[in-house]
């Protein structure tokens, strides 16, 4: 099982438009870089917290959410990265 995945792994999946699951986890990660910023923390969404954050941020029903990253066979508990951290 992976534990970790590239955020680019992301970059065609689309919900509401080819992407937007992308451009969300690249923010989050963004998101997280900042308020982790002096500190030894290096927070990560999961797949499966994404999922959740998409549906409350766009009011998507979670479960169709599922299914879209369901045909990607993405772990959902993987923890999202930045491509170059993966190498």
């Amino acid at each position: 099982m992976t534990d970790k995945i590239g955020v680019g792994l992301l970059r065609n999946i689309g919900v509401l438009y080819e992407g937007d699951i992308y451009e969300l986890a690249y923010f989050l990660l963004k998101v997280h870089d900042a308020k982790d910023k002096g500190t030894n923390s290096k927070s990560r969404h999961t797949v499966n917290g994404l999922v959740r954050g998409y549906a409350m941020i766009t009011g998507v029903d979670f479960n169709r959410v599922m299914t879209v990253i369901a045909q990607y066979g993405l772990p959902l508990g993987a923890t999202i990265e930045y491509d170059e951290d993966m190498k």
